[in-house]
């Protein structure tokens, strides 16, 4: 069956403008571990803290990097773990903590950023894609009164699971793309009977005439996932307290957990089996959607400095634009889903160049 599994190269990938380094974190997300398993039970402040020791380490360990502009980046519940881990290093460069790590700047996909913000916005979104009808959304409007994060009102509940119903079997994380049901694995991997999208038969292909998924299997932060104080739950616990839908990762197992991969990217035998793990705007994302993170984003008060406008790639409009003051950029991928470079890669790549060399966006 493993034979059946194959790499695609990946010739509009970001490592193709910049060294990266790609951390599993927290410590037991991934192929990390810890022989003294209590450090599992983690936090978001800690997070931060042990990124941080773990960039002083490997810039000790790799001084011919050190000059470099040091950028950090992710995606999902990343806008948490990456203003943290930001704010680690600009305390450590402000104390004189050594080596001197050169950050420039930070960037987040998608990122969940408050509860409030975050929950309130599925619904007026949905209700401008036209997902759901001007009837449900006035009868939530006036029913809930704006507030359908945690709300208390009976009737707004109620109101909200009607809404969850016309909505059950959408792909949360990509509005435009299928919604792919879990099979076996022999049917995953056997292309006469799979019921996977015709995407997964193109993986790795950069021009095609739909915008398709480009990786193996979804992996992303769940739709309505607790985002809360206390501890970072484990996808198991998750997954027995949310539905996670359209969410399969066969292929992604078998792979990740092949003895020649394992060795090739160094993964220690003690590390475990991998399994499924947490991982700029998408404007199609309705797990973490876009006008959310404006909301957010705007709530801050910072002036704006260049007023909301269509930016370009390969000569066509790829999403929307605004900066803010303190160097704030927000900007929308056309057509993109929760990971944006998975669905718009030769965007994601023009963006990110130019975001890199201080062009013009």
């Amino acid at each position: 069956m493993e034979d059946q599994v194959a790499l695609a190269l990946m010739v509009l990938s970001m490592n193709m403008v910049a060294n990266m380094i790609y951390l599993d974190s927290p410590v037991g997300v991934g192929f990390s571990y810890s022989e003294n398993t209590t450090y599992y039970v983690n936090g978001d402040l800690q997070t931060a803290a042990e990124t941080h020791l773990f960039l002083l380490k490997w810039f000790k360990q790799f001084p011919e990097f050190a000059s470099n502009p040091f950028y950090i980046a992710g995606e999902s519940y990343a806008g948490i773990y990456i203003p943290t881990l930001a704010s680690e290093l600009v305390k450590g460069i402000k104390t004189g903590v050594k080596p001197v790590i050169n950050f420039k700047g930070y960037m987040v996909g998608n990122g969940v950023c408050d509860p409030g913000f975050d929950g309130n916005a599925l619904v007026p979104f949905a209700h401008g894609m036209g997902l759901i009808s001007d009837n449900m959304f006035k009868e939530a409007e006036v029913i809930c009164q704006g507030n359908y994060h945690k709300s208390i009102n009976i009737d707004c509940q109620n109101t909200l699971y009607k809404i969850d119903n016309v909505l059950d079997e959408l792909n949360r994380y990509d509005i435009l793309e299928p919604c792919f049901h879990g099979t076996g694995l022999n049917d995953a991997l056997n292309e006469n009977t799979s019921s996977l999208p015709k995407s997964f038969e193109q993986l790795g292909a950069t021009e095609r005439p739909l915008g398709v998924r480009k990786r193996m299997f979804g992996r992303a932060w769940p739709f309505r996932a607790p985002v809360e104080d206390g501890i970072i739950p484990l996808w198991p616990q998750l997954m027995r307290k949310v539905t996670v839908p359209c969410l399969d990762d066969v292929v992604a197992t078998i792979w990740l957990n092949n003895d020649g991969v394992r060795k090739a990217i160094h993964a220690n035998p003690e590390s475990g089996n991998w399994s499924i793990c947490v991982d700029l705007s998408g404007d199609h994302d309705m797990c973490v959607p876009f006008t959310g993170t404006q909301a957010w984003t705007q709530s801050l008060g910072y002036k704006i400095v260049d007023e909301w406008r269509p930016w370009k790639s390969n000569g066509q409009i790829a999403g929307f634009i605004q900066k803010y003051a303190n160097d704030f950029t927000f900007l929308t991928i056309k057509g993109a889903g929760h990971t944006v470079p998975e669905y718009k890669p030769r965007e994601s790549l023009d963006f990110f160049s130019r975001w890199l060399e201080g062009h013009p966006i």
